[in-house]
């Protein structure tokens, strides 16, 4: 197939050139210009595959443009261009150049229809409806031949060009040219808009807003625009007399909020967010910093020298299990009375004084959570490639029901009782109890042996009485519930033999929940 443009506005021929490798030609439309095919090829059968489910027959629509003017620069129709931009096939540009007088090509080339060409058309065609002008038909733009693929002078080769231009599947193709059609000329600054916040407090309520303290706002007299390769047209810009605007407010950079006891080095340690008013807002660089994550948030106002700290610990919201044990240290080391709080930025840190606060539930779970933490280590490292999640309400209660147990880990004093045997004597050549624990949280079950030195004893003639004094974690473990722990209990006995340089018989205690702890 082919077609004859003699000089840029000659009589147009129809000259027939044959395509050595399959193709066939339809004549859609003619114009003065050139003439425009629909290139169908024949596809490549398989003898193994059924008919019905092997591709069908390729399409590529192409532009066929002719000149006698060796070397002058082609032009083509902003509208024929935006034409192969808009249809919903693989497009190009044929160039054929013909010699003096000569019947046959002396030159053929390929331009494809690719990102770059669809970003410069829709740009030409957005700045001429800006201008007003909507037909494009009357205005011509350069053909960039320093895209063009050379072809045989007979055309020998478009196969492999076309191959070359679907770059894979002619589905992903289409569906890649769609969306570089779609979304071309939005990049940068492609909505902007005008509003007033009404009221006297309006800039404490946009102060608000860029803290992430609130999502919506009200406004009124707003005005949206949306540019296309950075140009405006009037039927794309809507008017609101009053609307509701939600933002979501991004933060500065990543910070670490550290809590520490003054009194025994108690601390934990945490990410949250920094949020900060952008100076183009009224007020802006008065305006307080805010740290935050789902839980905990420091508000710094530098103007009034006021620091304020909110500590979330409502129980209707589900979290990670890493995310709760961290609220129940944070919530421990704030119900103490001496505390200090550690914001670091970058290499920048800032250490601000805590006064005391409402203890809520926390004061009396102080003791348990050392013990958590290591549980969530051992569960962890049971389920790596899962984050276990927890209802907070659900994790407090069960916290409650087992505190008394989980403080045997961390704290001296706890006040022991178990009943006489026959050969209990043996009770008096021991100087430590090991005491085996085991508990159930997310989905696993968590199993410790904790040395508990015996600092006072006494018996009567039914029950020992035991004075524990500071506990120490010989070892633990996290398994699947209804594991058997007898052989993490044998080996865990035996490192705390060793740690303690004894061969002496060890006195373990038994299931450790039917002992009475005061």
């Amino acid at each position: 197939m082919g077609a004859r443009d003699v000089g840029a506005m000659g009589e147009n021929h129809f000259l027939s050139w044959c395509e050595p490798e399959g193709f066939k030609a339809q004549k859609s439309m003619v114009d003065r210009l050139g003439w425009d095919f629909l290139l169908e090829r024949e596809p490549v059968r398989s003898v193994d595959t059924p008919l019905d489910r092997q591709n069908d027959l390729p399409k590529f629509l192409i532009q066929v443009k002719s000149t006698d003017r060796v070397g002058e620069q082609l032009r083509i129709k902003l509208s024929a261009l935006k034409h192969l931009v808009d249809a919903d096939l693989p497009a190009a540009i044929v160039i054929l150049e013909f010699g003096d007088g000569a019947r046959l090509p002396t030159r053929c080339m390929v331009v494809a229809v690719d990102s770059t060409i669809m970003y410069r058309t829709l740009r030409s065609v957005r700045r001429e409806e800006a201008r007003g002008n909507r037909k494009l038909h009357k205005l011509t733009v350069p053909i960039p031949l320093d895209r063009a693929i050379e072809l045989g002078n007979a055309g020998e080769g478009l196969s492999n060009v076309l191959d070359g231009m679907l770059g894979g599947s002619f589905s992903h193709y289409i569906n890649t040219k769609n969306q570089e059609r779609q979304t071309c000329g939005f990049e940068h600054g492609s909505v902007t808009g005008r509003f007033l916040i009404p009221g006297e407090d309006a800039r404490e309520k946009i102060h608000s807003l860029f803290l992430g303290k609130r999502r919506e706002i009200d406004v009124v007299e707003l005005t949206v625009e949306r540019r296309r390769f950075g140009i405006p047209l009037a039927n794309d810009t809507d008017f609101f007399r009053s609307a509701v605007l939600e933002f979501e407010a991004p933060s500065l950079m990543s910070a670490s909020i550290e809590l520490e006891d003054m009194d025994d080095g108690v601390w934990t340690k945490f990410p949250a967010a920094m949020y900060v008013v952008p100076p183009f807002v009224e007020g802006g660089d008065r305006a307080p910093i805010r740290f935050a994550n789902s839980f905990f948030e420091i508000s710094l106002d530098f103007e009034q020298e006021w620091a304020g700290i909110v500590f979330d610990y409502e129980g209707s919201r589900s979290v990670d299990l890493g995310e709760a044990v961290t609220m129940i240290e944070v919530g421990a080391i704030l119900a103490r009375p001496k505390k200090r709080v550690k914001i670091e930025i970058g290499g920048a840190m800032v250490e601000l004084p805590a006064a005391d606060g409402e203890e809520g539930p926390f004061r009396n779970w102080i003791p348990v959570a050392p013990m958590l933490r290591r549980m969530v280590a051992a569960i962890d490292r049971h389920a790596r490639s899962s984050k276990p999640r927890i209802l907070l309400s659900e994790f407090y209660d069960w916290i409650e029901k087992h505190r008394e147990l989980l403080a045997l880990g961390s704290i001296p004093g706890a006040n022991l009782f178990f009943p006489r045997w026959d050969e209990d004597g043996v009770v008096d050549a021991q100087d430590t109890l090991l005491a085996p624990l085991t508990l159930e949280l997310a989905g696993a079950q968590y199993t410790v042996l904790i040395e508990v030195p015996i600092e006072t004893m006494s018996r009567d003639t039914r029950e020992f009485s035991i004075v524990g004094g500071q506990p120490r974690i010989v070892d633990d473990i996290a398994r699947s519930p209804g594991s058997k722990t007898e052989d993490f209990i044998d080996r865990a006995v035996e490192l705390s033999k060793r740690n303690r340089k004894t061969t002496s018989p060890a006195l373990v205690l038994a299931a450790f929940e039917n002992w009475a702890i005061e």
